[in-house]
C-alpha cells in the first residue's frame, strides 16, 4: 500500500531555482501522483547526500557545481554516468543511492530535433560536468567533436577519454572552418542576458548553435546567432528533456511533456 504522505524529490544546487519545482510538480499533479518536488540551496554536497539518506528522499537533481563532486559519495553509478564521471540525477532505492546522467540524453535529443548529427563537426565550449555530458552524447552520435576550454589540461583529458577530434583553447575556435554545430556547455550567460562565451562576430549563418544555459530563455549567444541566420537550440529545451528523463527514473511513468513544457515556459 503506498504511503499517505508525499514522496519527496528535489534538487541540490549552489543557487536553487524554482523552475524544476514548477515543472516536476505540474507533472505530478497532471498524473495525480502523491509526489512533491523541493529545491535546496546547498554549500556542502557531502552533508546534502547524508540528508538525502536520512530523510529518504526519493530522488534529487544535482546541478552546478556539484555534478562531479557527488560521484564518490554514491553507492552505484549508471554506466553512462560512470563514463561521463558526472551525475545530475540521484535515485534512492531503499537507501541505495544510484547516480545517473540525463544531461547527455537531453543534449542529444534537443540537437537531433533540429539537425542530423552523424558525421557533423561540432565545437563544444567547456570541459566541466556539462561539457563532458555533451561531448559524450555527440561522440556516441557519430560526431567529430572538438572541445574548447580555458584549462587545456582538462580539455585534453576529456578529448582522450572520449576519443574526440581535438582539444583547443577558446581563441582557436574561428580556425575550425568545417564546424557545423556549436554548443555552449559553460555557465557563461546564466542569469546574465548581456554575457556570451564568444564574440558575436565569430558566429556563422550555417551553424546550428545550442546554448545549454536554461535561463534566460534566450541567451545573448542565441540572440546573436539567430540574428546572423543560424538555427538555434535553447537551453530550456535540454532542461525540459532531462527533467522528463528524471521523471521516468523517479516514478517509472512516462512524463506529460506538454504539461512540463507549459510550466517551464511560464
Amino acid at each position: 500500500m503506498p504511503p499517505s504522505y508525499p514522496i519527496v524529490c528535489g534538487s541540490f544546487a549552489g543557487r536553487a531555482s524554482q523552475v524544476g519545482v514548477r515543472v516536476h510538480n505540474a507533472a505530478y499533479r497532471a498524473l495525480g501522483l502523491n509526489y512533491i518536488y523541493v529545491a535546496f540551496s546547498i554549500q556542502d554536497i557531502r552533508a546534502a547526500i547524508a540528508a538525502m539518506r536520512a530523510l529518504s528522499l526519493r530522488g534529487c537533481a544535482v546541478t552546478m557545481p556539484f555534478k562531479e563532486a557527488v560521484v564518490p559519495l554514491l553507492d552505484h553509478l549508471d554506466p553512462d554516468a560512470a563514463a561521463i564521471a558526472a551525475v545530475n540525477t540521484i535515485v534512492n532505492d531503499d537507501g541505495i543511492l544510484t547516480g545517473y546522467n540525463t544531461d547527455w540524453l537531453a543534449a542529444k535529443q534537443a540537437l537531433a530535433e533540429v539537425t542530423a548529427l552523424e558525421g557533423k563537426v561540432v565545437a563544444v565550449l567547456g570541459a566541466g560536468g556539462a561539457g563532458r555530458a555533451v561531448c559524450y552524447a555527440l561522440a556516441r552520435a557519430g560526431c567529430k567533436v572538438h572541445v574548447f576550454n580555458r584549462t587545456m589540461a582538462r580539455a585534453e583529458e576529456l578529448a582522450a577519454a572520449f576519443g574526440l577530434a581535438g582539444a583547443h583553447p577558446p581563441a582557436d575556435l574561428p580556425a575550425l572552418t568545417d564546424c557545423a554545430i556549436l554548443v555552449n556547455a559553460t555557465s557563461v550567460g546564466y542569469l546574465d542576458p548581456d554575457s556570451s562565451p564568444i564574440p558575436d562576430d565569430w558566429l556563422r549563418s550555417d551553424w546550428v548553435v545550442m546554448d545549454i544555459v536554461p535561463e534566460p530563455l534566450e541567451t545573448r549567444l542565441l540572440r546573436a546567432a539567430r540574428a546572423r541566420g543560424a538555427r538555434t537550440v535553447p537551453g530550456w529545451r535540454m532542461r525540459l528533456l532531462q527533467a522528463a528523463a528524471q521523471f521516468r527514473l523517479y516514478t517509472g511513468l512516462e512524463p506529460p511533456l506538454d504539461v512540463m513544457q507549459a510550466a517551464l515556459l511560464a
